[in-house]
């Protein structure tokens, strides 16, 4: 059930990213999972879909899709294969600036190109502690050097950049000169081809096998057409949507995964078994089932009001975004771990895929912006002035 007021064009793409994920991640999924293999195929199917170019305005060939649509189609597509949707996810939060505030040269050169699924992106954001560290992400940024007719890399290191290795171009966080503070950044944006970079650790993780998240060293020259914005004001001028859509996105792809479980769980409880029994005649399984619902519903319901509340332009208050995303992520855990109870020996035995939402679950607590961190960016919200 989804108690928001969705529009018939929402749930039309509902329906639509619903078969899709049936259709062309479902079957995968598995094999994405056990064998930690990059889900280049399903990507590929959303790609002939035309889903690459879903937040890319339409006055640039993209279907111009407002948030509550992009948290409909990432739920979806989670419900089937998280390691899929989160990719997904990171490649339109990559693509989100160059759509918003492209250049002429980036309109025919990046952003035309994007609405005809001709890129894939991966955001290179936060940076690793450094050598025999990199697994270790930091809050600071490295500094590029400003040459002429560019910007000269040296052998920066990102953590866990998502799709590493698999992506078209990529979107670089980090500072002009060394001398400009932290807060003054600035965003590059440039072909995987145009630098060196390096895979400096293969990704084996706990969760989200499929992703290639991967630390990676960046060494070479970006020209000057590669800049988005302006130098050192980037946070300042792109935080009222970029924000938003990285909490929201990573809410849905969380979300996808509770609700994606749970309908495992409504096909399973009943099931009769020689016995005759059935897992749903036990009592605490029902109260149990009863509650997750109610999780999954009232995180659905807090995620797609937060969308609407950014699609409206009703404010640039950060809270409910950070909200969002940690209900989402930690209704995920909650109903995942419930659900292996549940279903006792026969998940822990990998019997049902149950076991791979619960191991997908526990990113959520961790990445993107980590619950802890989410949660103490919340206080300047609720404490204004103190």
């Amino acid at each position: 059930m989804t108690y928001f007021p969705l529009t018939k064009h929402q749930l039309d793409w509902q329906e639509r990213a619903s078969d899709i994920a049936a259709r062309e991640l479902a079957h995968r999924a598995d094999d994405t999972d056990r064998l930690g293999r990059f889900p280049t195929e399903s990507l590929d199917a959303l790609r002939k879909e035309g889903l690459w170019g879903l937040r890319v305005p339409k006055e640039y060939g993209g279907m111009g899709e407002d948030m509550v649509t992009t948290c409909v189609v990432v739920e979806e597509l989670s419900k089937k294969c998280p390691s899929t949707a989160m990719c997904y996810k990171m490649h339109l939060e990559g693509a989100e600036i160059i759509s918003m505030i492209p250049t002429p040269y980036q309109v025919e050169h990046y952003v035309e190109p994007l609405a005809k699924g001709e890129i894939f992106l991966a955001a290179a954001g936060g940076e690793s502690a450094g050598a025999g560290d990199d697994w270790t992400p930091v809050n600071t940024v490295s500094a590029v050097t400003k040459v002429p007719g560019g910007y000269q890399l040296d052998g920066i290191r990102k953590a866990y950049v998502t799709s590493a290795g698999h992506c078209t171009h990529y979107e670089f966080r980090t500072r002009v000169g060394e001398d400009t503070p932290q807060t003054n950044g600035t965003k590059l944006f440039f072909k995987e081809d145009q630098v060196e970079w390096e895979i400096l650790a293969p990704w084996d993780g706990l969760g989200m096998r499929g992703n290639s998240s991967s630390p990676v060293k960046f060494t070479g020259f970006v020209p000057d057409e590669g800049l988005l914005g302006t130098e050192h004001t980037i946070y300042a001028d792109t935080d009222r949507f970029l924000r938003p859509m990285l909490g929201l996105t990573y809410a849905a792809a969380y979300l996808g995964i509770a609700s994606g479980a749970y309908e495992i769980a409504l096909e399973e409880m009943p099931r009769q078994y020689r016995s005759g029994a059935r897992r749903i005649d036990n009592v605490i399984y029902q109260r149990r089932m009863a509650e997750m619902s109610t999780q999954i519903e009232a995180a659905r319901t807090l995620m797609f009001s937060t969308a609407l509340w950014f699609d409206q332009n009703r404010g640039d208050n950060d809270l409910p975004y950070l909200q969002a995303k940690v209900n989402c992520s930690e209704a995920a855990t909650r109903v995942t771990q419930d659900l292996m109870t549940c279903f006792t020996g026969t998940a822990f035995a990998r019997r049902l895929p149950l076991e791979r939402y619960f191991r997908d679950a526990r990113a959520g607590l961790v990445m993107g912006m980590a619950n802890d961190v989410a949660y103490q960016n919340m206080i300047p919200h609720l404490f204004p002035g103190k």
